[in-house]
């Protein structure tokens, strides 16, 4: 039905009208809400039958449950709002089976009332209404979100399952509108985002097999495991009871009106498999004009599993170690000046000043500085060698140094001090 709002009506629910005779409820953990009504008292071969009506208001109703044994009718006469009447077939191609055996046409939004005759060993397990922009809403409804709905993001690898279901003392059957979502691996997701009071998850378990598995459901941020075991001593393996279909895997009916995130969580899988066909929740919303959009909302839980993984600030790692190069470099660069300055100036014999009236030859001298008492003269501090080539600063024009160095001599004669 794609993303079609559909509205539970339980079997019990004051809208149904049973009429030609006693109907009778049966009680059962696989019908949804517990219950299933049916006219027991109704028989093809002897001409009794019963009828049903329903009012709602919305473009469309279906209904879900046993389709009759091949010994009754496979047909039902369908009327609506007093309109002519028409047979429908249940569609079941080897009665008798759970699944959906009628679906009304389109209708125009508004107020309408279906009638059902010629019911004969058919149960009624629920109806869907399908909401239009008219359709009323209220907290003690429950809205139908089918696995195949667009609003459920799944993550991982799901597989999409159109098989029946197999039973036991009941009839065996189809999932809600024929399929289901299946995972068995760890870490596969599906995210639900709503806006409701109360919400719960739906499936079909099978107690054919022993094993376990854990499932985390995540409402809001808040995370809440749940264990599936069968073991050799479980009632339902003991008793062959197979499959069962409206599964009741977690519910939660005590949430403040307004938008919800709901992660469900594949965690742990032992030779079960986590089977889901349906999810349901209370509206807080009084209209489809006014049901948020909410598929685009990220779930409070990622956010939350996000902040407790993440560790510091990219930018201030990046920043921190930028830093730490930076003061390398400055150390580093500290370092070098004050070793060549130590070369320079490396301690020896004192430095021979230049007196007035003395020849010298300029040579090239590994240090030259200038006495504070004639800031014209070089001093050089003769060294016994020289490891690189180097200049005078104190000489303008002076050579580069060679490898072997003789003392610093001066070729002309200086004025006097």
């Amino acid at each position: 039905m794609g993303n079609d709002v559909q509205v539970i009506l339980d079997d019990k629910s004051s809208l149904f009208n049973y009429s030609g005779g006693k109907w009778t409820v049966h009680s059962d953990v696989r019908w949804l809400g517990g219950t299933s009504t049916y006219p027991q008292f109704a028989d093809t071969s002897a001409g009794t039958f019963g009828s049903l009506d329903v009012t709602f208001q919305g473009t469309g109703i279906a209904f879900i449950g046993n389709t009759p044994a091949t010994s009754q009718s496979q047909n039902v006469t369908v009327t609506i709002d007093g309109g002519t009447s028409y047979n429908s077939s249940y569609g079941d191609p080897h009665p008798q089976n759970y699944l959906q055996w009628y679906q009304s046409p389109v209708l125009p939004d508004g107020t309408h009332k279906i009638t059902l005759d010629g019911v004969a060993g058919t149960s009624v397990d629920f109806a869907l209404i399908t909401a239009g922009p008219k359709t009323p809403f209220d907290t003690s409804q429950k809205i139908l979100v089918d696995d195949d709905n667009p609003e459920i993001k799944y993550n991982g690898s799901w597989t999409r399952n159109g098989d029946p279901f197999v039973s036991s003392e009941n009839p065996n059957g189809r999932p809600v509108h024929n399929g289901t979502h299946q995972s068995s691996t760890p870490g596969d997701t599906a995210t639900f985002n709503f806006a409701g009071t109360s919400a719960a998850v739906y499936g079909i378990f099978s107690w054919t097999k022993t094993g376990s598995m854990s499932v985390t459901y995540t409402l809001d941020g808040a995370p809440t495991v749940n264990t599936y075991s069968v073991t050799p001593t479980t009632p339902e393996y003991i008793n062959g009871l197979r499959q069962h279909q409206n599964y009741l895997l977690f519910s939660n009916d005590s949430l403040s009106a307004g938008p919800h995130a709901l992660v469900i969580n594949v965690t742990k899988s032992d030779g079960l498999v986590f089977v889901m066909d349906y999810i349901t929740y209370s509206p807080s919303f009084t209209s489809l004009d006014t049901k948020p959009d909410l598929t685009q909302t990220s779930p409070t839980s990622s956010a939350t599993s996000s902040k407790a993984k993440s560790g510091p600030p990219v930018g201030a790692i990046v920043g921190a170690i930028i830093g730490a190069i930076a003061l390398l470099v400055v150390i580093a660069a500290v370092f070098l000046v004050l070793r060549r300055r130590k070369q320079r100036h490396d301690g020896g014999e004192r430095p021979t000043r230049i007196t007035p009236n003395t020849s010298y030859k300029i040579g090239s001298c590994p240090s030259c500085s200038i006495p504070h008492f004639a800031p014209n003269l070089p001093v050089c501090r003769p060294q016994p060698r020289c490891s690189r080539p180097c200049d005078d600063p104190a000489v303008p024009g002076a050579p580069q140094l060679q490898p072997r160095l003789q003392p610093c001599v001066l070729t002309h004669k200086l004025p006097p001090l």
